[in-house]
């Protein structure tokens, strides 16, 4: 099993080797895919974040070193040089991840395919260390691995478009934006919603809700942004969208039931 890199802003995840196959999930740039076989211009394999299967096509994998930081703003635009006004070369969404190389004042510079881009520091976070030894992204990105208030993450994909199978600023799915921005807080989550029920510990009463708390019902995951309110990417507004949480369970119980788990996420190390 060899292992790539995404090198493009996202990729397809898709359920067969051909470019019209169901869309399952999507790669972010920077992530590690391990691969199995290749066929008609995809390869299968395994995204090794949070082991989702599935053919990507070749041209979307390639070789990165191992990433540093992570892109905690809904979308970043990468430039050829550190001034802003040089050419823009692509854009990443929220969690995709970048190697970081130094600073040059408030532009990071990132290594990219055949060379490097600049991005701006305020749209990364420091990954947790893979070793002890790991002193050069401290040194560059300092020492924060985690934001306090990943709900907030969450905040800024408001209006994004709704996507089935996207996990990308440009579109994507409820159980996405509970991942994404879940790992912006250190809490690494599966992709589907159905093994994020799973996710932390129960809670009993919805009276007990609070901020960052997840509801859930057959099929679908929404965050709590305070006690009554209901942040969640959803095929009604067909964007994510906050809303009253009466008013969700309400429509929501037409098409899928009841709520069947509140759940308070556990911080835990990201990967």
């Amino acid at each position: 099993m060899a292992l790539f890199r995404i090198i493009t802003p996202s990729a397809p995840l898709r359920s067969g080797p051909f470019a019209n196959a169901a869309l399952d999930s999507e790669c972010l740039f920077g992530e590690a895919f391990e691969t199995e076989r290749s066929e008609t211009g995809f390869t299968f394999g395994r995204l090794a974040s949070d082991g989702y299967q599935g053919w990507v096509p070749d041209n979307c994998l390639g070789a990165l070193p191992a990433p540093n930081a992570r892109v905690i703003v809904p979308m970043s635009d990468v430039t050829s040089q550190a001034d802003i006004k040089s050419a823009g070369r692509f854009a990443l969404s929220l969690g995709a991840l970048v190697t970081i190389t130094e600073l040059q004042d408030d532009r990071a510079e990132m290594i990219t395919p055949n060379s490097s881009g600049f991005l701006p520091r305020q749209h990364l976070l420091r990954l947790a260390p893979r070793a002890a030894d790991d002193k050069a992204a401290s040194h560059v990105l300092g020492d924060v691995t985690r934001v306090d208030d990943w709900v907030a993450i969450a905040e800024k994909l408001v209006a994004s478009p709704y996507k089935w199978g996207g996990r990308c600023a440009w579109g994507l799915d409820c159980s996405a934006l509970v991942q994404l921005a879940l790992a912006a807080g250190g809490i690494d989550a599966p992709r589907d919603s159905g093994p994020q029920h799973h996710i932390g510990s129960r809670i009993d009463d919805s009276s007990q809700l609070q901020r960052g708390d997840l509801v859930f019902w057959h099929g679908h995951v929404g965050i709590m942004q305070d006690g009554k309110t209901l942040l969640h990417a959803n095929a009604h507004h067909m964007a994510v969208a906050s809303e009253p949480l009466g008013d969700a369970i309400a429509r929501i119980a037409i098409t899928a039931g009841p709520v069947t788990a509140l759940r308070r996420p556990m911080p835990e190390r990201v990967r």
